[in-house]
Formats: structure tokens, sequence, C-alpha cells
């Protein structure tokens, strides 16, 4: 199968990146560069209108090839021997807790990828938006921005999608589709346990950093999922690597290698640029301290390297949102007014910060009473809960909160808000590094609060826990010197890790309704996509099928802002069922619908719709109420 090509070329720049000194870091910068090349493949084709299985084939093939002369000319497979006897020897030198904590790790993401081959991906924002602007681009091949009413499909940040493209294009179906966030998670957990070796952590506190980060139950969560936040977290994390390692050593590559990660992070998701922010300010303030002080010489070569790399990374995505609307995020009044406060004062950051918080205490029981708290709060201070200028949904707080959306962390939480409050008490004994990185992450929080409305999803959270794993390992390791607190601790972490793997609402392994969605792992995979809104699966299906059964080919669709399609598109990974836009959000109204429809399908239940000079009737009109198809006679 042709995705062996991709198995090729990464396996083959781990080779070429192989270090017996650094092996950890051999394997990131191998990840990043694989992601370069995809984003650079699909990038290239789209621009010659060529994003086809063909042309994917050819491209791998063709850097397959190149890799493996590279490795033949540099000789890198010799190392693998020198590799293998010093990965033998760290093996037998830790002890058996570490050995434990490393099992269970690989065990959870063993247990997610099956999760995520079992179920398809089925969250409404992948079916709307994430899934389904990938059929568009295979059908058009090319990355250009198209005709729509859903318009995320347009301006969110690509690059995940690129990467969950190629897979499946070159696979033939989406059944690895959730198998991108989890190769990412599987970095993440390495990326980690080197940025608490900057930070000075030992060997157990690294192991530790990356075993918390696994056992993050909105991690486990996402990571069965096309979401992109696992993704990102990747890319920012090792961003954060680079950023250290840049203050340490004014290396070319290493400014090149932060520059490639900064940009991959924002082409992932525009969030990107405030959960870096802080990290990026600390940096030029402690430069321009080694500059002026230190008087250390300035490489303007690195930093050519890093502002040049990040930009051509997000040319593309760039240049198609500014010819769009203007705006390289592609945002306009609407959006803008959905997403971003438009007022900042004291009292809006504490609503913020309460509100975001009380989040995470999404559990039976609990949750009621972070509402009630958090209610009381506005009440002393005199702020709607429910403010539009500083709320984009009706606030609330899940009482089940274990979906992708909307995962609870409340151990997490519980730990970091300790955790916090010790650093503060004992902050003249703490190292410098850790105590600088933990501002950095708080501050992130901060600024995130003052600039986007409150949002209900947990999810968006999630680089602020994997960030501070590495607190709460180094909090851990100090504080709890007794084995047995530690033990308690980190049976809590294995607990609520395991429970949520198993009772994953959307997918689980283990189906007990109210605590699951109804969906078992026995049920067909096509019923699997409606698991958390399966009364839309009946309109669904009979659409489908009978999509499938007229062989219809150009699906007009007649939709609103935020609807589901991709159920539809399942097979059009290797047939030419296209899906166009009749109707289309305000900015790509101008762009034309390019082919006359076969069929329309509507979200209304209507007797007839006219279009294009021709007469569509409703063929379905004893449907549910939640989807129609329109045939000619």
């Amino acid at each position: 199968m042709a995705i062996v090509l991709l198995l090729i070329c990464l396996l083959g720049l781990i080779l070429l990146f192989l270090s017996v000194d650094n092996t950890r870091l051999s394997l990131l910068k191998s990840v990043v560069l694989f992601s370069v090349l995809v984003l650079g493949v699909t990038e290239f084709l789209s621009f010659f209108t060529s994003l086809n299985y063909f042309s994917l084939v050819l491209s791998w093939g063709a850097i397959d090839i190149a890799i493996i002369y590279l490795i033949y000319k540099k000789e890198s497979y010799k190392t693998l021997s020198d590799v293998r006897i010093k990965l033998k020897k760290t093996l037998k030198s830790l002890t058996i807790f570490e050995k434990f904590l490393i099992g269970f790790s690989v065990l959870i993401i063993a247990g997610v990828f099956v999760q995520g081959l079992i179920y398809p991906t089925n969250n409404w924002d992948s079916m709307s938006y994430h899934m389904a602007r990938i059929i568009h681009w295979i059908q058009n091949e090319s990355l250009a921005h198209f005709r729509t009413a859903i318009y995320p499909q347009l301006t969110s940040a690509p690059f995940s999608e690129q990467m969950i493209l190629t897979v499946n294009l070159l696979f033939g179906n989406d059944l690895f589709s959730n198998a991108v966030q989890l190769f990412y998670l599987t970095g993440l957990g390495i990326a980690i346990t080197l940025v608490a070796k900057q930070l000075r952590l030992n060997r157990f506190g690294q192991i530790l950093s990356s075993f918390i980060l696994i056992c993050v139950p909105e991690v486990i969560l996402l990571s069965s999922s096309t979401h992109n936040e696992i993704v990102l977290s990747f890319f920012l994390v090792v961003g954060i690597y680079f950023l250290i390692k840049t203050l340490k050593q004014q290396d070319s590559i290493n400014f090149l290698f932060l520059g490639c990660c900064l940009g991959l992070a924002t082409t992932t998701k525009h969030t990107a640029y405030i959960y870096i922010a802080p990290f990026i300010v600390i940096w030029i303030l402690l430069q321009l301290h080694k500059l002026y002080f230190k008087k250390q010489k300035v490489h303007y070569l690195s930093y050519l390297l890093l502002i040049g790399s990040f930009v051509v990374i997000n040319s593309g995505h760039y240049s198609r949102n500014y010819e769009l609307t203007s705006s390289i995020f592609g945002s306009d009044e609407e959006t803008t007014k959905y997403y971003v406060n438009e007022t900042h004062s004291v009292k809006m950051m504490i609503s913020n910060v309460t509100r975001n918080l009380s989040s995470q205490f999404g559990i039976p029981k609990v949750a009621p009473i972070a509402y009630r708290l958090t209610k009381n709060v506005h009440e002393l201070i005199d702020v709607d809960l429910n403010d539009p200028k500083i709320t984009s949904h009706e606030y609330t707080v899940d009482p089940l909160a274990t979906h992708e959306n909307n995962g609870a962390n409340t151990l997490h939480m519980v730990l970091m808000w300790l955790s916090i409050i010790w650093l503060f008490i004992t902050i003249k004994n703490q190292k410098k590094y850790v105590v600088i990185y933990s501002v950095a992450v708080v501050i992130s929080f901060l600024v995130f609060c003052f600039y986007l409305k409150w949002q209900p999803w947990a999810k968006l959270h999630v680089p602020f826990f994997i960030f501070y794993s590495i607190v709460l390992s180094h909090f851990i390791i100090t504080v709890f010197k007794s084995k047995v607190f530690r033990c308690v601790v980190i049976f809590g972490f294995i607990i609520n890790a395991s429970l949520i793997l198993l009772f994953n609402y959307s997918r689980p392994f283990i189906t007990l309704t109210p605590f699951t969605s109804e969906i078992k792992i026995t049920d067909d995979r096509y019923k699997k996509y409606f698991s958390r809104f399966y009364k839309y699966h009946s309109d669904f299906k009979v659409v489908n099928d009978l999509i499938v059964s007229e062989n219809l080919k150009n699906i007009g669709l007649m939709y609103g802002s935020y609807g589901m399609e991709y159920q539809l598109f399942l097979n059009s990974y290797r047939n030419e069922v296209k899906p166009i836009h009749i109707n289309s959000y305000k900015s790509c109204s101008f762009i034309p619908v390019s082919r006359r429809v076969d069929c329309i399908v509507s979200t209304k239940n209507t007797n007839l719709i006219r279009y294009g000079g021709e007469v569509f009737y409703n063929v379905t009109i004893n449907n549910d109420g939640y989807l129609y198809l329109f045939l000619k006679k």
C-alpha cells in the first residue's frame, strides 16, 4: 500500500538524524522535518492543482529515493548498533518504578491507538470542517479556498488536516485518521522529557513528566480524534525546547528548527500565537540581555533562518486567507466578534479566569458546586455570567465532561493549584529555570483569558496542562518525599487515565450509559460516526444510501453555517463524489459554483428546490427533520 512510502520517509529521516549522544533529539528533529515535508508536498502539488493520489505517490517515492541515497552515502545505518547498545544499557539502569511508568504510558498509547482504529472520528467539528475540508481539497486537487457555507473549512489553520489528507489519500480511506494525533502524542511524550532535562530535572523527573502528560484526561480523549490540539502541542513543546537551546547555543541549526516548530504550530492552530507569546517575550528579553550586557556576537544568519522558515511555512495559508479577506488569519468582523473579547478590565479577567478554571471540574456532583461558586464570584464582582462582550456561549459546567471537546482534568487542576501555592511560598529555594518556566505557563493562561471570550471547550486548555506537567513532576518529587504519598498520587493518575480510556464518551471500550454514549465497539462503522448525535444517523444513512445507489457524483449542498457533511463523502478518497456548496458564507460568496449538480442535499424540509434552471424534488420527505435529498425528475 502507498502509505508505506510515508513510513519509509519517516524511518529514513530517523536513520539520517540518529545520534548516540542525542537519540531523543534526533527523533524529534526527524518528526519536525517529516512534518515540513508533508506541508511542503501538499502546498507544492496544490499550487499546480495536482493534489491527487498519483502525484502524492510520485512525490513521496522521489523523496524516499533521495533519503535512501543519503543514508547509504553517509552510512547512517552504522549508528544503529551503537544506539542499540546504549538503549540496552539505559533500560537496564532504569528502576522498577521508572519501567512501570514507561510501561503504563505505552499501554495508554496502545489503547488509544486501538480505540482510534475501532472508532472513526465522530465529533461535530470534524464532521463539519476538519474532515469535510479534506474532501473538498481532494476533489479540487488543491488547497485553494472554495465556496462554502461553513467558514472554518477555509480559514482555520490547515496543517493537521494536510497530514490527515496525505495519510488517507495514500491509504484510500479514513481508517488511520485518528492515528495522526496519536503519532504526535508519542513525539510529545519524548519532547517533554527533553524540556524537563533543560530545566535540570533528573531522569526520574523527566520520565514522570511524560507520564503525567500522557495521563491528562483531555490528552487521552483528543488523541483518538481528528482535532488538532495534540499536533499543536507537539510543535509548541519542541519549540520551547529550541527556545531554551538557542539561549545556550547560538547554533544556526537550532534557530532553523525553532522557526520550523513555531511555523508548524501556527499553521496547525491560530491559538498557538497566544500559547507561545510569553515564552517568546521572555526569550527575546534574555537574548537582548546577552547581546547588550554580555556583549554576545549577533548571528544574523541564525535570526534570518528563524524568521525565514517561519514565514515560508505559513506563506501558503497566509496568502490564501489574505486573498479572501485581506487578513492573514482569514478573520472578518463577525468571526472576530465571536472569539475576541470586546472589553478588558480587572473584572473581565476575574470572570474569564474563574470560568475557565471551573471548566476543569466537569464531573458528577462536583460540576454543580463549581458552577455555583463561579456564579457567586460573578455576583460579588457584579459581572453578568453570560456577558456577550466576554462570552461566546452560555456559561455552563459540563457535569459529565468525558468527551474530546470538554474533558475535565480535575486531578491535574488540583495539583496545579497546590504546586503554584508551593512555588510562591518557596520561590527563594526554587530552581531559577523552573520558576521562569512556571511563570511563562501561568502568563500564557492569563493571556488566553485576556484575549479570547469564554468558550466551554476545555480542549483549548490542554497545552497548559501539557506545559505544566514538568512543574507537576518537580512538585511531586520535591514535596512528596515519602514513597507512600508519591505512589498514592501516581495511582490517582493511573486510575483516572484508565477510566477515561475505557469510558470515553464518544468512543467507549465499555459502553455504560449515561457515562458513555449508547454506541458500542460492535456497532457498524457508519453508525459510529454519529456516536454523540445518533438522532442524525437515520437521515444521513437514507440520503447516503440513495447517493450511492443512484451513482450521483456532483452533490449540491444547501447547509447552514455549521452542518455536518463528511458522513456523505466517506468514499471520496477513491471516487469522484464531489461536495458543492450552493449557498455560502458571505466572505466566499464571490467564488463561483463551477459545476452543475446531480442532486441537492439540504437541511430544510420542503417539497422542491429550484436551482440552475432545474427543479429538484424531495425524495426523502419522511425523514426525521435533519437531512433531505432532492433529485431531478
